[in-house]
Formats: structure tokens, sequence, C-alpha cells
């Protein structure tokens, strides 16, 4: 779990649920990834959030096949899934009742024209892909300021999805003192992210690449995102290492949640979609 803070306040957690087991999808053999975040303390009072993002992504090149979102942030309501389509340039969106989660309607969106629409609306959904794609890879030869690009968008030419590593740097957490890889994405100009680098997070640097840290410097404070505790996972001289696959994907966390929905939020900004 992680404890997400807005200045000296606590604003919230977040939790991230991996199903043991695979799915079939499409004729693909799937992982379902499951994003819970909440709001907590004097934030759930005055903004209210219970929002569940999740994802469906294969097992053997972790491309994502299938979204949902079921956002609850104040009066505001949102459920959606995203059905990607084989050999097309467009997405299927079904559109399900606010409260009930009936069906309601289809829309579709294409790659090449709406692009921006879609990162914005499913910014969440491609976070929890691509962090598992970044702790698939072997950073022992990167260097500083290389971009690393993740092979969702490859094909389009109007959107590049990148994240900079920046450095190498032990870091002192609440379960210890850890190596740690840090990034920063490239994160397009917008009201809340104004100097280069505003968002930066940590990964242990072992094997497992456990999300750590993340730090927002934003225009109205700074925003933090720190692992509170973890299971299944056990702390080594050289970083963390984890009693099996399983038991990691149970523990992963996406530390990108509360940035995410402070950048995406529907209830903040609909007109984005």
């Amino acid at each position: 779990d992680y404890l997400v803070s807005l200045g000296v306040f606590n604003a919230g957690k977040a939790s991230m649920i991996t199903d043991t087991i695979t799915y079939s999808l499409n004729d693909n053999e799937v992982f379902k990834i499951d994003v819970i975040g909440r709001t907590i303390g004097i934030f759930d009072f005055f903004a209210k959030v219970r929002d569940n993002w999740g994802a469906y992504i294969t097992t053997s090149d972790l491309q994502p096949k299938k979204f949902h979102r079921y956002l609850q942030e104040g009066k505001y309501r949102k459920n959606e899934i995203l059905n990607f389509q084989n050999d097309s340039d467009s997405v299927q969106i079904v559109i399900l009742d606010k409260f009930t989660k009936n069906f309601v309607q289809y829309k579709y969106l294409h790659f090449e024209n709406d692009i921006q629409k879609i990162i914005r609306s499913y910014f969440m959904n491609y976070w929890i892909a691509s962090l598992a794609y970044l702790r698939s890879l072997d950073y022992s030869d990167i260097s500083d300021k290389e971009l690393v690009e993740i092979p969702y968008f490859e094909n389009n030419d109007k959107f590049k999805y990148q994240m900079k590593f920046l450095k190498r740097e032990s870091i002192q957490t609440k379960i210890g003192e850890i190596n740690s890889i840090v990034f920063a994405p490239l994160i397009p100009k917008n009201r809340l992210f104004e100097d280069e680098d505003a968002v930066k997070f940590w990964l242990s640097d072992d094997k497992n690449k456990v999300p750590l840290k993340l730090l927002a410097k934003m225009n109205f404070g700074n925003f933090v995102i720190e692992i509170e505790n973890y299971k299944n996972v056990i702390v080594g001289s050289s970083g963390l290492t984890t009693k099996n696959i399983d038991e990691l994907r149970e523990s992963i966390t996406d530390t990108l949640l509360w940035i995410c929905l402070l950048y995406t939020s529907d209830a903040a900004d609909d007109s984005l979609r």
C-alpha cells in the first residue's frame, strides 16, 4: 500500500490487485489488474473519491487489450469499458450507466484523429500497463537522460510515450534504505506541471523494480506518494526480492494513481474528453 500526501496532509491511499490466474481474451492470455484509489481524512470529507481503474494486458508482450474505469469523484460518476479491436485503427468504448453499470451505448474513437482524447481519458489505464512494461526491462547499461519508449503508440506520428532515465540513488523509505532508479515521464505542457521533470518516480534497483516513491512539483505545492507497507516482499541488501512471481504480482501498486487522477480527472475537466 502507498500513502498519498499533499503538503503536510495525508490525502489518500492506493493499491493494486493483480489476479494470480490468467484469462483468455480474444485468443490472448492476459493478466487482469485493478487499481483502487480512495481519499482519506479531510480530503474524503470535501472531495470523496472512490475510483477503480483496470487493465487486461497480454502475458507474452504486456500489450493492453482491454481497459475499464469506474469513477466516483464527489457527485461525479462515470463507468466505461474500452476494447482494443484487432487489426483496427479504432477502439470501442462501452458506455455504462453511471449508477447501475448497465449497458447504455457504444462509441468509437480512432487512434489517428482521437489520440489525445484517448490518452487523456485512459491515461491511468495506460500507466498500469506501462508500469508492468518498465519493470520488465534491463537497465544495467542505461545512461543518464536516456529515453525509454513505451511501445503502445509506435505507429502513431502524433504521440510519443516516453520516460526519461534520470539517475541511480539510494533513498530512505518506511521499509528501509533502498537502492533505486529514478525516472521522469515526458508530460505535455499543462496547467499542473510547468517545470521539466516535474514528476519523478523511483523503482527499486533490482530485478523486481518495485515502485517506491513519486514526487510531483505542481503549481499549488508538492504531491508525494511513498511506500507505506508491503506484502510478500523481502528487503535485501541490494534492493527488494520476492518469493515468487505470483506473490510479486500481488504486491505491485501503482504509484502514479493520484497524479493521474489530478491530471485526467473527469470531474475536474470533462471538456478534455
